[in-house]
């Protein structure tokens, strides 16, 4: 497994010293808004909107309460005094706001149960008058509201309901809250002991108002256009809603219908609505413990009261992704900065270790990768100049190498022809008559040492790097049998016999004949001189991929496992005699066609080399 690279490990370390302290920001934000608009709205807010509207709508009703107590005690002299009948009428007609807004029908009875007086409501219909006449009954003895008035005395409430005094067909449901009102029943004390009783319908569309009025603000103050604002009765019926549909019916779920119904103070609860969505309820008590009693609640999509929070959720997490868009291009480009340097030091040393010291780096990436590269580029220039010593140096060792083994194989003959000069010299100046034998046999010695010496001069000359003369396209396979041919020839007068196997088919070679010829023969002639009786040589070919490989089999002694390391280094020789660089010729010529040799395997009766010449480019 590979180690991250230095700019993924930037990126990394960028990445969470930069984001993860911004994502932590973001939720403890997140969190800690969303507590306070817990804390804000919906444990405050909710429920004391909600109290505040019940208060508004408890204002009104004990308003209608104190005008109907004025209208009781204007009564009392009505059912005393039948004449003053009239005057009673004119007088209610002072009372401010009562049949203009409040209430849709007053009704006086006698103690008998009598009507002697009822009007109904200014916001009524005028048209249909003469229809409301005749829903009042003219006797309401038997009325529940009469009797409860008479046998209790004092203030009695008719719950909320659509009253037959002033609707036909009341058995459906109505969306109208003009079609919804709340009875009031108070009994009228006379003179002689007994009591009338006065009735009043107080108008429901004032309390829808007040709900309507609540919704105005959620919308216009609270930015919550989807709050929805109702008023429940004890029994869990919606008898006031911000959606008309809803009036009378049961309040859903009906988890949040019985709890606000058992309400006794003001509080919140969540809720699922019938949309799926969570909501948000406040609600709070009013009316009272009798029979008008209700809760108001103000409800809140829970996605609508954290819109806010939402939103920011939104945009902080929409900043957090641009924010690591912008570090990720950052850091690519910062790490490209540092890393574009380093790359160039990497390419640079590669360079310098495949032997090109003239490469330089240049200066960039901060002052640091800067020192970094003036300091690989002063350690390119130093290895430069060493290289160049040094190679200055080993040519001179070379050559003094070169010098030494030039007069130690020299030497080697001229001694004997020095010692036969000195004997002919002796021979003269003693008047010997064999000195023509001496002279005869100096002159064999100088032919014979000085053919010794043209084969050293020829040996040192090719391992100084002579190139092949001429290089010549030839078949692999004929030129090896003709050489193989020529080598048997060259020997005849040793014990050899030489065998061929060419399967390098119609494969074709570039070499100059002659250099070519010379490392065969010297491989050939190293085996007859490492063997004292007869000598078996096979030469094989074949394709091996691009190049022609050819194997050279002798049965010879085989090569000593301490010298084969050593087999082509220059001067080194197991022989007696010799420059000890017949090997490394053999190399520096096959090497200078593109071809490489090797000992392959040696043992007592069997040491194989193999040659690699590349094939033609024209044949590829």
């Amino acid at each position: 497994m590979h180690a991250p690279s230095l700019a993924s490990r930037f990126l990394i370390t960028l990445l969470v010293s930069a984001v993860l302290p911004l994502l932590l920001y973001g939720w403890f934000s997140l969190r800690g808004m969303r507590e306070q608009i817990d804390e804000q709205v919906v444990r405050v807010f909710l429920p004391q909107l909600a109290a505040d509207f019940a208060q508004k709508i408890e204002t009104r009703l004990e308003r209608t309460d104190q005008a109907c107590a004025m209208i009781r005690e204007m009564s009392r002299q009505a059912l005393d005094e039948p004449d003053q009948l009239a005057a009673f009428e004119a007088r209610v007609q002072l009372v401010p706001n009562l049949l203009s807004n409040f209430l849709d029908l007053l009704i006086l009875a006698d103690d008998d149960g009598e009507v002697v007086y009822w009007q109904d409501g200014h916001r009524l219909d005028p048209s249909k008058h003469e229809t409301r006449a005749t829903l009042i009954p003219g006797n309401v003895a038997d009325a529940p509201w009469f009797m409860s008035a008479q046998e209790d005395r004092g203030m009695h409430f008719v719950p909320w309901h659509r009253s037959a005094y002033l609707h036909r067909g009341i058995g459906f449901r109505s969306m109208d809250p003009g079609s919804y009102h709340l009875g009031i029943a108070m009994d009228v004390p006379k003179r002689d002991g007994t009591s009338g009783v006065l009735f009043a319908l107080l108008r429901w569309s004032e309390v829808q108002s007040v709900i309507d009025a609540a919704k105005e603000v959620l919308i216009g103050e609270a930015r919550l256009p989807s709050a929805e604002v109702f008023l429940v009765g004890r029994n869990g019926a919606v008898q006031a809603h911000t959606d008309r549909s809803f009036y009378g019916l049961e309040l859903d779920p009906p988890e949040l219908a019985e709890r606000l119904a058992a309400a006794g103070e003001q509080g919140r609860c969540a809720s699922l609505g019938s949309d799926g969505y969570m909501w948000r309820v406040g609600y709070a008590p009013g009316g009272g413990d009798q029979e008008r009693a209700f809760v108001l609640g103000v409800a809140v999509p829970e996605a609508e009261l954290f819109a806010a929070s939402s939103a920011f959720e939104r945009v902080l997490l929409f900043a957090i992704l641009m924010t690591i868009v912008v570090l990720v291009l950052f850091a690519l480009l910062a790490s490209r900065a540092i890393t574009a340097p380093v790359k160039a030091l990497v390419n640079a040393t590669r360079r310098v270790a495949l032997g090109d010291l003239d490469v330089k780096v240049l200066a960039g990436g901060g002052p640091e990768l800067g020192e970094l590269a003036s300091a690989f580029n002063q350690m390119s220039h130093d290895l430069a100049v060493g290289r160049e010593r040094l190679a200055h140096a080993e040519r001179d060792q070379a050559w003094a190498e070169m010098a030494r083994q030039v007069a130690h194989e020299v030497k080697n003959p001229l001694q004997p022809m020095r010692m036969t000069a000195q004997l002919l010299q002796r021979a003269r100046g003693d008047q010997d008559p064999r000195a023509d034998q001496v002279a005869d046999r100096l002159a064999r010695t100088v032919l014979e040492q000085t053919a010794a010496l043209d084969r050293i001069a020829n040996d040192f000359r090719s391992f100084a790097g002579i190139a092949p003369a001429q290089k010549s396209v030839v078949l692999a396979d004929g030129w090896l049998e003709e050489l193989c041919d020529q080598t048997a020839r060259l020997f005849e007068d040793r014990s050899l016999t030489f065998e061929f196997v060419g399967d390098a088919g119609d494969a074709r070679v570039a070499l100059d004949q002659g250099s070519m010829a010379r490392v065969f023969t010297n491989l050939v002639q190293n085996a007859i001189e490492a063997s004292d009786g007869p000598v078996h040589v096979r030469m094989a070919s074949k394709i091996d991929r691009s190049s022609v490989a050819v194997t050279i089999t002798d049965d010879g002694p085989g090569v000593p496992a301490d010298v084969r390391d050593k087999l082509f280094d220059p001067y080194f020789t197991t022989k007696s005699s010799g420059t000890g660089l017949g090997l490394a010729i053999c190399r520096r010529l096959i090497e200078a066609h593109g071809g490489a040799i090797r000992l392959v395997a040696t043992k007592p009766g069997e040491t194989q080399f193999a040659i690699e010449l590349p094939i033609s480019v024209e044949d590829r």
